[in-house]
């Protein structure tokens, strides 16, 4: 049984040019879930990381990027694997990491990432969060169809 809502792991990995032209990596679920479960899970969590070693590309050097890997596998394994959020896209590039979450509760997305996060350092995280019931946080990363 599915604890979030998605019923596979489908992740489609690309580059992409963002709207100022800085070119990106993003790494996306492959596709939307069912209507009921974007209706559920109506929350979007983004989190930003600025880049403090950044490249002439806007990467990350690679300290920095295993800061960011052990913050990531820190969000999976607490506020994904107990079915507080669903990470749907990491986006790098321009000197920024920004990972999208999409929760059905705020309030205990941020209680399990500060669990998750109690042993870590502090990083250099801003979160914005806002509600998204079509869920255009994940839809504009995906391929359109014509």
């Amino acid at each position: 049984m599915a604890i979030g809502p998605f019923d596979d792991d489908l992740w489609s990995v690309g580059e992409a040019e963002a709207p100022d032209g800085v070119s990106m990596i993003v790494r996306f679920r492959s596709h939307l879930p069912a209507p009921a479960a974007r209706e559920a899970w109506r929350h979007l969590v983004q989190i930003g990381w600025s880049c403090e070693s950044a490249d002439e590309d806007g990467m990350p050097d690679d300290v920095e990027s295993g800061l960011q890997d052990a913050f990531e596998d820190a969000l999976l394994g607490q506020v994904d694997a107990q079915g507080h959020g669903a990470q749907v896209a990491s986006l790098t590039g321009g000197g920024v990491r920004e990972w999208r979450y999409y929760t059905r509760d705020p309030e205990a997305f941020f209680g399990a990432l500060n669990e998750a996060l109690s042993s870590h350092p502090e990083y250099p995280l801003e979160f914005t969060v806002f509600e998204d019931p079509e869920w255009e946080g994940l839809a504009e990363l995906l391929p359109q169809v014509n």
